[in-house]
């Protein structure tokens, strides 16, 4: 497991809520990336979203990438990041960010094909301290350029 990079993902925001309508298992939204095509180089930016009933969100949350193309398969991978310990209260919702480079050495980054172009989706899921796991969230599908 790796230690998450503040790069990598950045708890922007959390706020409480005064609802009870949050449950015991986070829920995780994806709300939206930077763009559909992605030329070298670039960046590639993914927002979600989680709200828990318990605050306890800060464990691990996992990407995972999906090539859709047969000469890329290698590039098809899941991470896991550690979650920052920012203190949330009950009720939370927070927002994530997950910042990569894509065909710039500087890490993070995401790899591209070597034999052409391809198309990726990315999955999404997190734990939290009491070991309750999130449904899976998806992105679109992404074009990633080789050039």
């Amino acid at each position: 497991m790796k230690k998450l990079s503040a790069a990598v993902l950045l708890v922007l925001a959390f706020v409480t809520c005064s609802k009870d309508t949050y449950n015991t298992k986070p829920a995780l939204k994806f709300e939206s990336v930077n763009a559909t095509v992605f030329p070298q180089p670039s960046v590639v930016e993914f927002k979600l979203t989680c709200t828990d009933k318990e605050g306890d969100v800060v464990d691990t949350i996992w990407v995972q990438r999906i090539s859709k193309v047969a000469n890329c398969a290698s590039l098809s991978r899941v991470d896991s990041f550690l979650i920052p310990n920012f203190d949330p209260p009950k009720n939370v919702k927070a927002d994530f960010v997950f910042t990569y480079n894509y065909g710039n050495i500087n890490p993070p980054n995401l790899a591209a094909c070597s034999l052409a172009d391809d198309t990726s989706y990315f999955r999404f899921w997190m734990s939290d301290k009491a070991n309750h796991t999130s449904d899976t969230v998806q992105s679109p599908d992404l074009v990633f350029l080789k050039q």
